[in-house]
């Protein structure tokens, strides 16, 4: 079972260092710094800060509902790939707004980036994650092995939230976007190396896949 629980925990390792949950934990103060200058006061940057972190979050529900709607007609492999491409992507193109333009378009390519690059994370690597994790270990291990790799997911969680404001105060937000697209990056080249299709396939196959790997 070493290279189910190790391929699970990188993967939930991406997951997270990727940034998906630095607009939500620091959106209301990330956010509320685009809506500060002119008749806005303090007070109302930091309510349009908070309601747009709510629609991010708005956003990564509706998403999810795609996820796994998707998951077993297109596959684990394609939903992961095209998840962290877009989130690539879209976070490339927030740092463009931040870094290149000011006031209203600045807001809105951020909102727009931000939105999609939710999404992106939402229908292809949210759910996967959660999937692989209980259908890639046989019933004697499961409970320990979907254990750990709940536990890596959030010890991930926990270094990434923890390390961004020590980031973004020393490289800025822009450049710190740029790094979650480069590790986005290296996601695909580990998705396209090392993550089977296990699309359709019944638990007893599944497992087989790692067994005859495991035989080379």
């Amino acid at each position: 079972m070493r290279s189910p629980v190790e391929l699970t925990a990188a993967f939930f390792i991406f997951q997270q260092i990727t940034g998906i949950n630095v607009p939500f934990y620091y959106g209301p103060k990330l956010l509320s710094d685009f809506f500060k200058g002119g008749t806005s006061t303090a007070v109302s940057a930091a309510i349009a800060g908070v309601e747009v972190t709510a629609i991010l979050g708005a956003v990564n529900v509706v998403a999810t509902y795609f996820g796994f709607r998707w998951i077993d007609k297109i596959g684990r492999r394609p939903l992961a790939l095209g998840g962290y491409m877009g989130m690539t992507a879209f976070i490339l193109f927030a740092a463009l707004g931040v870094a290149f333009m000011t006031g209203v378009p600045k807001t809105v390519v951020v909102m727009v980036g931000f939105s999609f690059f939710i999404t992106s994370f939402a229908i292809g690597v949210g759910g996967t994650g959660w999937l692989i994790q209980g259908e890639y270990f046989p019933t004697g291990v499961r409970g320990r092995a979907a254990a750990i790799g709940a536990s890596v997911d959030w010890l991930a969680n926990f270094a990434i939230i923890e390390a961004f404001p020590t980031l973004n105060q020393r490289f800025g937000l822009a450049w710190v976007m740029v790094g979650f697209a480069v590790l986005a990056v290296l996601a695909i080249v580990f998705i396209a190396r090392y993550l089977p299709e296990t699309k359709g396939l019944p638990l007893e196959k599944v497992i087989g896949v790692f067994e005859r790997e495991a035989a080379r």
